[in-house]
């Protein structure tokens, strides 16, 4: 049982690693975005992508060994969590388990801030744009339409010039 518990610390190290070099990540995100990095924000996107996969893989692996944790506590591997893990007084690793725990709430609070802030920050420059587009198309069109706001006809001034026939 110790064997199990000390994997599943290692592997939440493992997590604790991927979720801050994740933050690293998003932290770059919000630079390509907020600098208009088009070509720079693919790039984090891709490193991003695969985090995420990494990410997962070992989330598929914590899962399969809390199973076996539960399993050999004869209990129901839907019931067991860290925290519960954590309470159990024969735990030799409660500390340890403890620590990762509270590293990795505080790295996925770290996340959805910063994903958050990426998000309005993507949002608002869209609007802006669209606004700004939206601009100079109406701009455009005032320019070039024969009619007032008012729906009457623009009459167009024509410069009068004198031509003299003298020469």
């Amino acid at each position: 049982m110790r064997n199990l518990y000390k994997n599943l610390q290692d592997l939440l190290e493992q997590k604790i690693r991927l979720y801050e070099n994740f933050i690293q990540l998003l932290n770059e995100e919000w630079k390509c975005v907020s600098q208009y990095s088009y070509d720079d924000l693919q790039a984090i996107i891709a490193k991003k992508d695969n985090q995420v996969m990494q990410m997962q893989a070992l989330e598929n692996s914590r899962s399969s060994l809390m199973k076996k944790i539960a399993g050999n506590l004869n209990m129901k591997p839907s019931g067991l969590t860290l925290k519960k893990l954590i309470q159990l007084k024969d735990n030799p690793y409660r500390v340890n388990l403890s620590s990762c725990r509270k590293k990795l709430i505080s790295n996925i609070q770290k996340i959805n801030i910063l994903s958050g802030k990426i998000r309005t920050l993507m949002d608002h420059s869209a609007l802006s744009l669209k606004k700004s587009i939206a601009f100079v198309h109406s701009e455009g069109e005032k320019a070039n339409s024969p009619y007032e706001a008012n729906g009457q006809v623009l009459e167009k001034k024509f410069p009068s010039r004198m031509l003299s026939v003298d020469a």
